[in-house]
Parts: C-alpha cells; sequence; structure tokens
C-alpha cells in the first residue's frame, strides 16, 4: 500500500512539472513551424519575382 501511494504521489508531481514545459514546448514548435513557412513563403515570392529593375 505505502509503494503504491509513493508512485502515486510521484507519478502526479512529476506529471504536474511535464505538462507545462510540454505545452510550452509545443506552443514554440507551433511558432517555429510558422516563421519557416513565411520565411518560405518570402523566399519564394523574392526568387520568383525575377530581377529588379
Amino acid at each position: 500500500m505505502a509503494f503504491t501511494d509513493f508512485v502515486l504521489a510521484l507519478s502526479g508531481l512529476l506529471g504536474s512539472f511535464f505538462l507545462p514545459f510540454a505545452g510550452l514546448y509545443w506552443m514554440l514548435r507551433v511558432k517555429r513551424r510558422g516563421v519557416a513557412t513565411a520565411a518560405a513563403a518570402v523566399t519564394a515570392r523574392a526568387v520568383g519575382s525575377g530581377p529588379v529593375k
């Protein structure tokens, strides 16, 4: 019984620390993907427009 309580308490503690960092990682990953997509669109537009006169 004591070991089960210890494991449950430890998993709850680790889970409470893990969730905010997982959310932060996901948010930064989505932002980075958006920046990379925007940069690729700007580069494609600049290359596709030809020389500037």
